[in-house]
């Protein structure tokens, strides 16, 4: 951004008091000229709505006349052919004279158009008491007689749904029947027939319908004798609104529906019944049905294939305003409202009714109504021409206003500039000091030579100068220190968090409001990366059992400090902490220092110590018990073998002294497990193939097996050659099968599978028997632990011995619903 000069601020401060109130006035003036410019035009525009919306509904009203009017008319021709001989030329007759001109377009779609007259009536017909048609004028022809129907039931008339029938059979000598607009519905499709719109359509489908007016026959005697019936040409009732151009133009050959400038004319129940879009127009199918309004709920193919009439009642998605022009109209009064079309445009729409009360218009006196419409925005083009009038004066005014303050400018410039200059120049030698100054200069001092504000000034620069050199001198020696000072709080501090980042203990720190302040490397992998700093106790120790309320207790209670052990189970076996609480400060004034250590390891440590001392000393005790059992044995033994083969026992006797031979073998052979339990003799590890031995110790137990009836099976996997000892590893899975075998004395099945990762060889050994309890599980691996009568129980202890000589690991998965899973681990590298 540019330096602002105090002669930059002398000329602003210029340019502003002169030219600022030359330039709020023009300002002011001008806003004040926009105002009245957006006043005039809003009244412009509001009179001329008025003056077009009460012209529209003039025009109304009078249209709506003519249609009254002509209705009339129709009963009066109706009356006539009522009193006339019903013959075919009479008929005939009347017919050819009663027309009406249409101004339709021409081919190609010619913008005058053509005039021509046709007859108002679509049919005349002379129909008896029982409903049969006798004599037909229809399209300017008579019917033949395999032409005549019998009307008496909807399904024979013309339409398929009429019943003016049994209407005029009820009405009294001189009364009338008008039905309301009754013919087939045309399709967006058929009017279009390929055009872009329905004023470019004129090739394609007409809409045919008809008004019926009917009125009953009697003879003298007052027998009812038939009825006689005219059909209007729906196509003259589209003459009085189609034609309807509210613009400049006042009337057109064809309205443009996309301009929104057109007419249309809708009965007392709210259906349309004349507009530019034939398919907007109330109609049935082709089997009588009424074709259902256009609604919100009417479907996207209805829509597209214009198979919707519309009806005001119905259409106050559309705009709220349609069904308020239909109720006002059943009221009988006129007026005019904004409105939006189907098609969007936006435009003020007049309405007028047109009274009429006969036939099926009884009800509310209306035939229906009449209704122009016309765009807004060309209501406004007078106050558009009036508005850009305004403008170009005030185009004007501003070019004349922009000048004046040019000049006045380039004046006060010129000023402004002598002014400044006087004030400024000797500023400048003392600037020149001050960069001198800036670039450490300081042997020569500012010289100025007035004597007025700027001497002073000048005279407190040098002062100022020469302080700052002794300051400068003074600042250099302190940030030297300062320097020093910060490089030695930097060692301590990189020291301090050196050595919290390497002790193997959690140290975490609470601020007073229990948020956490700080935690180390330990304490992550503790509690997880995702704790971050201001985290509450309660959600950093989450998991940790009473951790949190140890922590809120000492925060709480300022007292509790020290350490205590922590056991808890995580999900992967028991683990055991040492935790501390230690304040921060005087009674924890500055929060609360918690440290954890993780004590699992040396717990197993010191726990598996214990059993090897209790092992050793079993072994010891075992090998002492064995060699002073061992002998006496011997000696009863032989004893017991002399008595045996004397010849002179009895038979029982004899027997006694078997028995008693038999448990001495069990116990000599009680004695062998322990003596081998006691002094294992040492493994022998070869490269060998795992596969081969776990295959051997299958084959070996299979006879067994099938003595019990238990399926044993092997499924070997892919494993490599390693070192281990396979008589060791043979008697391992002989224990844990025999234990299985003997478990399933029902029979059962044993699966027995091999497989290695990238580190370690994986047996596995399952079967389906009852399962090992829950609460035997810690035991089963102890010397002498059995559920059985017979047996030593030192199997499984023996199996573990063996993997732990291999470095293995053997664990056990049981559930007495499925059975018991054995998995042992060997190392594929014995190091």
């Amino acid at each position: 951004m540019p330096r602002m000069t105090i002669f930059k601020k002398i000329m602003a401060v210029t340019l502003l008091l002169s030219l600022l109130p030359l330039l709020v006035s023009s300002l002011i003036l001008l806003s004040d000229l926009e105002s009245v410019n957006a006043r005039l035009s809003a009244e412009i525009a509001g009179t001329s709505d008025i003056q077009a919306s009460e012209s529209l509904q003039m025009r109304a009203q009078s249209v709506a006349e003519s249609i009254s009017d002509f209705l009339h008319q129709c009963e009066n021709d109706l009356q006539f052919l009522s009193r006339t001989s019903l013959d075919q030329q009479n008929l005939l007759n009347f017919y050819e004279i009663r027309r009406g001109e249409i101004w339709e377009r021409g081919p190609g779609n010619v913008p005058t158009g053509t005039r021509r007259l046709i007859p108002l009536y679509r049919s005349f017909a002379f129909i008896g008491p029982n409903g049969m048609e006798r004599l037909v004028i229809r399209d300017g022809r008579f019917l033949a007689p395999s032409e005549l129907h019998n009307v008496s039931r909807p399904a024979g008339t013309e339409f398929k749904c009429e019943d003016y029938f049994n209407r005029i059979r009820h009405l009294k000598q001189g009364e009338i029947y008008v039905s309301h607009l009754v013919g087939f519905h045309v399709s967006k499709q058929e009017q279009l027939a390929g055009a872009a719109s329905p004023e470019r359509a004129s090739n394609g489908a007409s809409y045919q319908g008809v008004i019926r007016f009917g009125s009953p026959l009697f003879d003298p005697s007052g027998s009812f004798i038939g009825m006689v019936v005219i059909s209007l040409n729906h196509r003259h009732l589209m003459e009085f609104t189609q034609h309807i151009d509210p613009g400049r133009n006042f009337s057109t050959v064809f309205p443009s529906y996309q301009s929104g400038n057109y007419g249309f004319l809708f009965d007392d129940e709210g259906w349309i019944i004349t507009h530019p879009k034939y398919w907007d127009i109330r109609g049935v199918d082709r089997n009588g049905r009424q074709v259902p309004p256009y609604t919100k709920a009417s479907s996207k193919t209805d829509i597209d294939n214009g198979l919707i009439p519309f009806n005001l009642d119905q259409a106050g998605f559309v705009h709220p305003n349609y069904p308020q022009v239909a109720e006002t109209i059943r009221k009988r009064k006129s007026g005019y409202v904004d409105i939006t079309n189907v098609g969007g445009s936006k435009k003020i729409m007049a309405f007028a009714p047109i009274l009429y009360g006969t036939g099926d218009f009884s009800k509310y006196g209306v035939f229906g109504g009449v209704t122009i419409g016309f765009q807004v925005d060309q209501f406004h083009d007078a106050a558009r021409k009036g508005s850009r009038l305004i403008n170009r004066e005030l185009m004007d005014h501003r070019k004349l206003s922009g000048l004046i303050i040019l000049i006045t400018a380039i004046l006060s410039g010129l000023s402004a500039w002598a002014l400044s200059r006087g004030i400024t120049r000797p500023l400048h030698q003392l600037i020149d000091g001050a960069r001198r100054l800036a670039k450490e200069d300081t042997r020569s001092n500012v010289s100025v030579s007035s004597k007025d504000e700027l001497g002073e000034l000048a005279n407190t620069f040098n002062y100022m100068a020469n302080e700052l050199k002794v300051r400068k001198t003074n600042l250099l020696s302190t940030l030297e220190q300062l320097r020093h000072s910060r490089l030695e709080i930097l060692d301590e501090r990189n020291f301090k968090e050196s050595i919290l980042e390497s002790i193997s203990s959690a140290i975490v720190t609470f601020s007073t409001e229990g948020l956490m302040t700080s935690i180390n490397a330990t304490g992550r992998l503790f509690l997880g990366n995702h704790i971050s700093v201001d985290t509450h106790y309660r959600e950093v120790f989450h998991g940790w059992g009473e951790m949190a309320d140890l922590t809120e207790q000492t925060l709480r209670t300022r007292s509790g400090y020290g350490r205590q052990p922590l056991h808890l189970d995580r999900g992967n076996g028991m683990s055991h902490f040492e935790i501390g609480f230690f304040p921060i400060g005087k009674d924890a004034e500055r929060g609360l220092t918690v440290t954890m250590r993780n004590e699992t390891e040396k717990e197993k440590l010191r726990e598996e110590m214990m059993r090897l001392d209790r092992l050793a000393s079993l072994g010891k005790l075992s090998a002492g018990i064995a060699h002073e059992v061992r002998n006496p044995l011997t000696g009863i033994s032989l004893l017991l073998d002399d008595l045996h083969d004397n010849a002179t026992l009895a038979l029982d006797d004899q027997t006694m002294i078997k028995k008693a031979l038999t448990e001495i073998e069990r116990v000599e052979r009680l004695i062998s497990a322990l003596l081998n339990y006691s002094s294992p003799p040492r493994a022998d590890f070869r490269t060998g193939d795992l596969n081969a031995v776990v295959n051997d110790t299958v084959l070996l137990m299979r006879r067994q097996c099938e003595r019990q009836q238990v399926r044993i099976v092997f499924e070997a996997g892919r494993l490599p050659s390693f070192r281990f000892d396979a008589e060791k590893i043979k008697q391992a899975l002989l224990n844990i099968i025999r234990n299985a075998v003997e478990a399933m004395p029902e029979g059962g099945e044993i699966s027995v599978t091999t497989s290695a990762n990238e580190e370690r060889a994986i047996i596995t050994v399952r079967d389906n028997g009852p399962g090992i309890r829950e609460e035997d599980l810690p035991l089963i691996f102890e010397p002498f632990f059995t559920r059985k009568g017979a047996g030593t129980g030192l199997g499984l202890s023996i199996t573990q011995r063996i993997i732990e000589e291999h470095h293995g690991r053997i664990w056990v998965d049981c559930n007495e619903a499925s059975g018991t899973v054995f998995h042992l681990e060997l190392p594929l590298n014995m190091g």
